[in-house]
């Protein structure tokens, strides 16, 4: 059989730092983009604007879609707990 010699595992250096550094920051951005998209599109529902509420729906990503979601279905849910309290 022929053996393969595999190279030894390498030390990390400063450029796996680099890359970390980088990933982190991207990943922050992507997190800042989603909470923006969140944002504006609960801002257009509140103000009525149905018209670029939709325009705006229908230019995110399925990210966002998934987020504005969960934030739309949290806010429903405190929102009607709110009214509750209130006819107490």
């Amino acid at each position: 059989m022929n053996d393969v010699e595999c190279p030894p595992p390498r030390r990390p250096g400063p450029s796996d730092d680099v890359d970390q550094a980088l990933a982190d920051v991207l990943k922050a951005i992507g997190t800042a983009s989603r909470a923006l998209a969140v944002q504006s599109a609960a801002s257009m529902a509140c103000h009525g604007d149905r018209r670029r509420l939709a325009a705006c729906l229908d230019a995110m990503t399925p990210g966002q879609l998934t987020e504005v979601t969960v934030a739309a279905r949290l806010l429903s849910a405190e929102a009607e707990q709110a009214l509750a309290r209130r006819e107490r």
